[in-house]
């Protein structure tokens, strides 16, 4: 699906995520501010007071391990593996075997898993902090021991300081049922343990926040917001604040392309709202070969157990928290943690109805099915790693001109055309900024000379996005000599 061995990050919010890792790997929670940090202004990414992504830390500090290998990709390999893995166990668990082999190969054919999964998004994370923390429930539920309270704790609040929000929506369910257990077998010491291990890590936050910021009560996604996105924040209609920043070709499209959503994204639209990302999930769920598990979705709906109908209360309760933001419905990866519980449904559907035919045994009824969706499996991941190569192709390519550059020392300056496309951002921040031959920086025409005043005996060249194209700029050259 990567469609390479260490491959680039391409979508904006990619490009955080593994800059954050890169400045962890330094023993550091932020790098030096640039020199004159409008040039190195990069979407989510702050620059001033000091160089550091805006996400929340959780995702970043796990990709570290990767990163200080050479490889950040395994980190997201590796929760993968992770999430399979559970995904089989607690389907057998509640379920059967058959029905376990059958959501497992369901979920690696399932589309929006696989558009999102072969990247660096948090969601990778979340998702498995959500498996992780339904197996110590059940196993805290059969056992009553502590550790694993301890072990739902510490998900849940890994999770919460990954993605604040998607955790929330699946803390109220589970907080739910760990309070009613608690209160039945008076197991209060179990909840203060398991309170006082989250808390320890949701410290995590404000000390991320000081050293970043150096106010521990402003977090970096606040401050960046201030700057270049004041409207984009929970909440209905839009916030008019200007950005105390200047907003750069990039950042500007950005901004525009989200306003746009959070302008029209008011209460008495919500229904509307509600069902346009219903339908976006439902085209991407269930397109092409796919559409034939749709109607199974519904037959293990009707027949699921508790457990089952437990982690669709938690998928449901993800869908209402994001109500409460403005986005574009196909931006379907903001429910990327409650796809597998369609995978499940779909496989218990498929079960249900196996059981009802009594021509051969249910083993080989069974098979024969999965032997199907295995075949769609691999369709469905030639399809998705066809479409990962032809996004990749723009950075890619850019990345080969870079690498092919003669000279050891240079400073690109970065010539956008108004076709680009709002993510495709290529100025690049690094931890090892003094250290680095290439800067990769925005062109500020007149500007530019000043940036060269500090950058050595780097050499300023230009690109120029629309001609695919690297060469002396000769303006900012002719400016530095005249000086």
């Amino acid at each position: 699906m990567w469609a390479a061995v260490d491959p680039l990050p391409l979508i904006e919010d990619e490009v955080s995520y593994v800059l954050q890792s890169r400045i962890f790997a330094t023993g550091h929670w932020t790098a030096p501010a640039p020199p004159i940090p409008e040039f190195f202004q990069q979407a989510h990414v702050l620059t001033e007071p000091a160089v550091a992504s805006k996400y929340a830390p959780g995702h970043a500090l796990l990709m570290t391990a990767g990163t200080l290998l050479g490889a950040p990709v395994l980190v997201p390999l590796l929760l993968t593996a992770l999430t399979g893995a559970l995904l089989f166990a607690l389907a057998r668990r509640v379920t059967n075997e058959w029905i376990a082999v059958l959501a497992w190969l369901a979920w690696l054919s399932d589309p929006i898993n696989l558009r999102f999964r072969a990247a660096y998004y948090s969601e990778v994370t979340s998702d498995a902090m959500w498996f992780l923390a339904w197996w110590a429930l059940l196993e805290w539920r059969r056992s009553h021991e502590r550790k694993w309270m301890l072990a739902l704790a510490a998900a849940i609040g890994w999770g919460a300081i990954t993605r604040p929000l998607t955790m929330l929506a699946f803390a109220v369910p589970v907080g739910a049922i760990v309070v009613r257990d608690v209160a039945r077998q008076h197991r209060w010491p179990d909840l203060a343990a398991g309170v006082g291990l989250g808390c320890a890590i949701l410290c995590i936050i404000p000390l991320w926040s000081a050293e970043t910021t150096g106010n521990w009560r402003l977090t970096p996604q606040s401050l960046y917001t201030r700057e270049y996105l004041p409207f984009d924040k929970l909440g209905f209609g839009v916030d008019t604040t200007r950005p105390t920043q200047p907003l750069l070709p990039v950042e500007r499209m950005t901004y525009y392309g989200f306003y746009g959503e959070h302008a029209k994204h008011t209460v008495a639209r919500l229904p509307r709202t509600a069902l346009d990302r219903l339908e976006a999930i439902g085209a991407e769920e269930w397109s092409g070969p796919r559409l034939v598990l749709a109607p199974f979705v519904a037959i293990g709906v009707l027949g699921m157990g508790a457990e089952v109908g437990f982690a669709l209360v938690c998928s449901i309760a993800l869908f209402l928290a994001y109500l409460a933001y403005g986005h574009w419905s196909e931006w379907t990866l903001y429910y990327f943690e409650a796809t597998p519980v369609l995978d499940v449904l779909a496989a218990l559907g498929i079960w249900k109805c196996l059981s009802l035919v009594r021509r051969a045994s249910i083993s080989t009824r069974t098979t024969s099915v999965a032997a199907a969706l295995a075949v769609l499996s691999v369709f469905e991941l030639h399809d998705a790693r066809w479409k990962r190569q032809r996004m990749a192709a723009w950075d890619v390519g850019f990345q080969h001109i870079v690498d092919a550059l003669p000279m050891h020392g240079a400073v690109i300056f970065v010539h956008y055309e108004p076709r680009l496309e709002p993510h495709a951002n290529i100025v690049a921040n690094s931890p090892h900024l003094a250290s680095d031959p290439v800067w990769i920086v925005n062109d500020l025409g007149a500007r530019d000379a000043d940036l060269m005043k500090v950058a050595g005996n780097r050499v300023p060249l230009a690109f120029y996005e629309d001609a695919m194209k690297i060469e002396v700029d000769r303006k900012v050259l002719a400016t530095m000599l005249a000086k």
